[in-house]
């Protein structure tokens, strides 16, 4: 015990700038609570954020904010170049060099650099060839190479680079950590995993103070909004074309048609696109409710509904990722209906009994259901049920339940010799 009490210095590593979407809840909440949890760990974070955003009004102020919601954090905010140009590992091996020497770490202690990323990764990879103090955890957080866009000037470099990172990341790791046990697997099967060093599966997972389910309040709110004699199906997020829009409209006309007391609950800043798909499917307007909250708004107003909808197309992308939604729909009290591809979430579900599996293009049959059948457990299990889905997030998708394993792998790599390939 003594041992791991030893001061252990962390520097995060973050490339997807300071407006990512999943910033606070992914890489925000985890650090601010790792102070709680392990106050001994030394904790720094440097910033990489596109320099189209270096004469926006929103930047300063969304730097204090983030400053005020990592007290006790060393931070460095630096401006990184368009993505995808071949010098990209090499600019970043430089930020995060300066990073360092602004930091003034010790230069005879081990310093954990977690790298949120395979291309943070590839970066810090070739600083580590010069800097013996550094262990690399890797955190691959999804199928690089079937995201990445191809862009027409860099059509070469867009395949290539994002091809090679992950091997030049995960040769150097000296820990590893997937967001699914599904991801590890594709990596295996790539022969890209690095030898004998620990790995550990943390995905997105929810704050579980902001994320909760409270019977009273779900009451409150559903008379708030006049949603208590319906059926509510919620969807939470944002609406680009990976989120389905066409594909949760198409649900919820099958379910209204089948139970016309079916209500539609979105909560997003950008419901147009879902409005349109409905429209076309004729749902009436009366059968939909919008609402645009604030951060602490999201969890009263999921607890309105019944069930919540996340789907998603059968690809390598989704196959192995580990969206927020999942967790926090759950931890609201909501049953998922969902596309049991997506991530380790639909062998989830069937061990837990908290949703319904439902592939895409949509069977109406299999969808109405899955539905009923989560209608009729709620019907008769009332709030044990909701409180059953909170728990099972709380014990497998939370910040509490799961920073144990990093601070546990951090001490781990502190401990080692530097490891990993050049």
């Amino acid at each position: 015990m003594k041992e791991q009490q030893k001061p252990l210095q962390l520097v995060y590593f973050a490339g997807e700038g300071i407006f990512s979407p999943v910033l606070d809840s992914q890489v925000l909440m985890p650090l601010r609570l790792l102070g709680r949890h392990a106050p001994h760990i030394r904790r720094h974070i440097l910033f990489l954020t596109s320099h189209r955003y270096r004469k926006q009004e929103t930047i300063a102020p969304r730097q204090e904010q983030i400053r005020r919601m990592l007290e006790g954090v060393q931070i460095q905010f630096r401006y990184r170049p368009v993505l995808g140009l071949p010098v990209q590992a090499p600019i970043w091996a430089h930020l995060l060099r300066r990073a360092l020497a602004a930091w003034r770490l010790p230069s005879n202690e081990p310093v954990v650099v977690h790298c949120r990323g395979t291309s943070t990764g590839a970066a810090a990879a070739r600083l580590k060839r010069r800097d013996g103090r550094l262990r690399l955890l890797v955190d691959v957080r999804g199928d690089v190479s079937d995201e990445i866009r191809r862009n027409k000037r860099l059509r070469w470099y867009g395949w290539m680079l994002p091809k090679n990172y992950p091997r030049t990341a995960l040769r150097a790791a000296d820990g590893l950590n997937t967001v699914t046990a599904r991801l590890a697997a594709r990596l295996d099967e790539l022969g890209i995993l690095p030898g004998e060093v620990p790995r550990i599966v943390v995905g997105c997972c929810a704050d579980t103070q902001r994320f909760y389910f409270d019977p009273a309040e779900r009451a409150r709110r559903r008379r708030e909004l006049g949603l208590e004699d319906k059926f509510v199906v919620c969807y939470c997020g944002a609406l680009q074309y990976w989120q389905k829009p066409d594909a949760l409209a198409e649900a919820f006309a099958a379910i209204r048609h089948e139970m016309p007391d079916a209500h539609m609950l979105v909560i997003s800043r950008e419901p147009e696109a879902l409005y349109t798909q409905l429209a076309q499917r004729g749902v009436p307007e009366e059968a939909v409710t919008a609402r645009s909250v604030g951060h602490d708004e999201v969890a009263p107003h999921m607890m309105a509904a019944d069930v919540a909808l996340l789907l998603r197309d059968d690809i390598p992308t989704n196959q192995v990722a580990s969206p927020v939604k999942f967790a926090e729909y759950l931890r609201c009290g909501l049953p998922v209906i969902l596309t049991p591809y997506i991530g380790d979430f639909g062998v989830l579900i069937q061990e837990e009994g908290v949703g319904e599996a439902v592939t895409l293009p949509l069977d109406r049959t299999q969808l109405t259901a899955g539905t009923r059948r989560l209608r009729q457990r709620l019907e008769q299990e009332g709030e044990s049920f909701r409180q059953r889905c909170s728990e099972v997030a709380a014990a497998r998708l939370s910040w509490d339940g799961r920073l144990p394993q990093l601070v546990d792998l951090y001490h781990k790599l502190a401990a080692a010799e530097q490891g990993g390939g050049s």
